[in-house]
């Protein structure tokens, strides 16, 4: 494996920096360095600015920052908003440059991405409806870990990076077993004709993830650990 010099270690935070292989990871790597490399823009500091200044007000965290914020089990700096409202992008483009420095990478219909002071944020129209009453942490709404839950799987059905198995490993364990998960997931995307055969495949089909970073963990966790943890599950729940 060629790995990265030491030097490079601090614009790495939230990955496994040992296992940044320099061969494959070599995008991911320079677009790290070259625009989230300064340490000092802290996404905490970030989410506060966006919450103080009330360009939250219609939207909600989820995503591995809304879940790790309330596992405290890993590290995770990109800030995912969703909302059930239309949004104006060219007013939010405004509003979130009176902060601070914001740079666009996306801007579609209901949909922008980008990197407010070095950290990448997302606004995003979501359409499926919360099961759950919203969370408040420091003045900002965040999604339940059940909703959340349900959104991995969404997520992990059509391509699941290791995090993302990872946060739900996390869910399963702490909150809610993944059988039962799976009927809330039924009720959330109700609206649509998911094959649930299919849910259960992707759920224990790692390929996609293998060569993914593992994520900077608070709480200690193999990946393989993780891995065994969903083929058990699914095994469990064919079975019945």
């Amino acid at each position: 494996m060629k790995t990265l010099p030491q030097f490079l270690k601090k614009y790495f935070w939230d990955v496994d920096f040992s296992k940044l292989d320099k061969k494959i990871y070599g995008s991911f790597i320079i677009d790290r360095i070259l625009e989230e490399g300064d340490e000092k823009k802290k996404t905490k500091a970030n989410l506060e600015i966006l919450t103080k200044e009330a360009v939250l007000k219609n939207f909600y965290l989820a995503g591995g920052t809304g879940a790790a914020l309330q596992l405290k089990h890993r590290v995770s700096l990109d800030l995912s908003f969703f909302t059930k409202e239309d949004i104006d992008t060219k007013t939010l483009i405004q509003k979130i440059k009176t902060l601070g420095k914001f740079s666009i990478e996306r801007e579609t219909e209901n949909t922008l991405i980008g990197i407010f002071n070095g950290t990448r944020v997302s606004f995003l129209k979501y359409d499926y409806p919360l099961l759950f009453d919203l969370k408040q942490i420091k003045g900002t709404k965040i999604a339940d870990l059940r909703d959340i839950g349900c959104m991995k799987i969404d997520a992990i059905s059509s391509r699941g990076m290791k995090r993302d198995f990872i946060d739900l490993f996390f869910i399963c364990k702490e909150l809610i077993s993944l059988n039962n998960l799976l009927s809330l997931f039924k009720r959330k995307y109700k609206s649509v004709n998911y094959n649930m055969i299919h849910i259960l495949k992707s759920l224990a089909y790692f390929e996609d993830a293998e060569n993914n970073p593992m994520p900077k963990m608070v709480v200690s966790v193999s990946w393989q650990e993780v891995k065994n943890f969903f083929k058990e599950e699914i095994r469990k729940i064919d079975n019945k």
